[in-house]
């Protein structure tokens, strides 16, 4: 129970940390919650694996979880850097720009997951040797990563648009009350 307590307490202060250092590189709260929730689309593939593998979810495995947690938010990074970057020259409509996105961005996204997941597989699944500890840990991150990269590629466009469109919303609302105040 003292262990999984401090797994929790190490998993919320991974998020913290994520998110603070997205916040820096972003210079926006609302775009790294985008990407913050890619990390559930990472724990889909984890649970895929552990059910069909019939594993139970050990405390190794739960550190894979906070490790892939770490790996899972490059892809919306990429996703999300690409966005602001054609954004920024202003020469597409947005729809275009988040169409675009994850077609651009598929093979940068798709190589650098690859080269991390061929990096965990022999691991998980003993070839060349194996380690019943890791088996969890390296179980948890290929599966999740392979899973989260996939449904990155399109969650976070859509998300980006709902973004948008709520930021949209509330300058509306905004501005609406605004002239209700002034008359």
């Amino acid at each position: 129970a003292e262990s999984m307590e401090s797994l929790a307490n190490a998993f919320v202060l991974a998020m913290i940390g994520i998110f603070a250092l997205l916040v820096f590189i972003f210079n926006s709260i609302l775009k790294p919650f985008i990407i913050l929730t890619t990390i559930p689309l990472g724990l889909l593939g984890f649970s895929i694996a552990f059910y069909l593998h019939d594993k139970p979810v050990s405390f190794l495995a739960l550190i894979g979880v906070i490790g892939l947690a770490g790996m899972i938010v490059n892809s919306g990074i990429v996703l999300i850097s690409y966005i602001d970057e054609v954004k920024k020259k202003g020469s597409e409509n947005l729809d275009v720009i988040l169409k675009n996105a994850s077609v651009t961005r598929f093979k940068p996204v798709l190589v650098t997951s690859l080269t991390t997941i061929s990096g965990l597989f022999p691991t998980a699944y003993g070839l060349g040797g194996t380690d019943p500890m890791l088996v969890p840990m390296t179980l948890a991150m290929a599966w999740g990563l392979t899973t989260g990269t996939i449904l990155t590629l399109v969650w976070v466009p859509c998300a980006y648009r709902i973004l948008e469109d709520f930021l949209l919303f509330s300058d509306n609302m905004v501005e609406m009350i605004n002239k209700i105040c002034n008359r």
